[in-house]
């Protein structure tokens, strides 16, 4: 893996963990006739972390697997 790619994936790693962290404070935000959260997003936020942590796993998974180029 050149030094290139090792920053790009770096760089997505990092936008997904913050996508992670900024999602439940923009979900409370979001407005409701009720003025609260919608129930369903007590399911859907932790699914969407999973699906985040599963991606961010997988990338460097696959980054480590990635023989360095010389």
């Amino acid at each position: 893996m050149t030094q290139a790619q090792a920053k790009k994936i770096i760089a997505v790693n990092l936008a997904l963990w913050f996508v992670a962290m900024l999602l439940r404070p923009l979900i409370q935000m979001l407005p409701t006739g009720s003025g609260a959260p919608p129930k369903i997003f007590e399911v859907l936020v932790p699914i969407f972390f999973i699906m985040l942590a599963g991606a961010s796993t997988w990338l460097l998974k696959a980054a480590i697997g990635t023989p360095k180029d010389d």
